[in-house]
């Protein structure tokens, strides 16, 4: 990789890792505007994504210490996802720092591989609730004094779906 493309590529993941960040302090908000609290057990599904198919077979084999995981070529082609749930197990304890601090690692190990950590979903299977990143769109670069650009855009996208097997 050239300077110019590690270059690119840093100041790529750091934007995205912010923008992260950024959405799990929105997303954690709306949960405990939902009455979401620290007894409430959610199931915990994610996705990240990468160019080279190796790379991201690498990352799911460390998930999968914690997680169960699957990887899957983009339609396209031209990219790798690799997928994991919590299901059918649950996390608890998911206070702000936790989802931060979860968030903020989920970030990290993706970029160790090369790989961009894209989305999740939190769902509270008693409620049939979920929370997502896909419904914020977060921007800490455009937010003014206040730090976050945020608006809620609906539904999850038919991308997500489609990786969870909503549709």
């Amino acid at each position: 990789m050239t300077d110019d493309a590690q270059q690119t590529w840093t100041d790529y993941y750091a934007r995205i890792r912010r923008r992260r960040i950024a959405e799990a302090q929105i997303l954690h908000s709306q949960m405990a505007a939902d009455g979401v609290n620290d007894d409430t057990v959610l199931a915990l599904d994610f996705l990240h994504f990468g160019p080279v198919a190796q790379d991201v077979r690498d990352l799911a084999e460390q998930l999968a210490e914690n997680y169960a995981m699957t990887v899957s070529p983009r339609e396209d082609g031209e990219y790798w996802n690799t997928s994991g749930t919590t299901r059918p197990e649950g996390v608890d304890g998911m206070d702000l720092q936790r989802c931060v601090d979860w968030v903020t690692f989920m970030c990290d190990v993706a970029n160790s591989y090369g790989c961009v950590f894209s989305t999740w979903r939190l769902t509270d299977p008693v409620r049939d609730q979920f929370w997502t990143n896909e419904t914020i769109d977060a921007d800490p670069e455009v937010g003014g004094e206040h730090g976050v650009y945020a608006e809620a855009c609906g539904t999850p996208s038919l991308v997500w779906q489609r990786a969870f097997a909503l549709v």
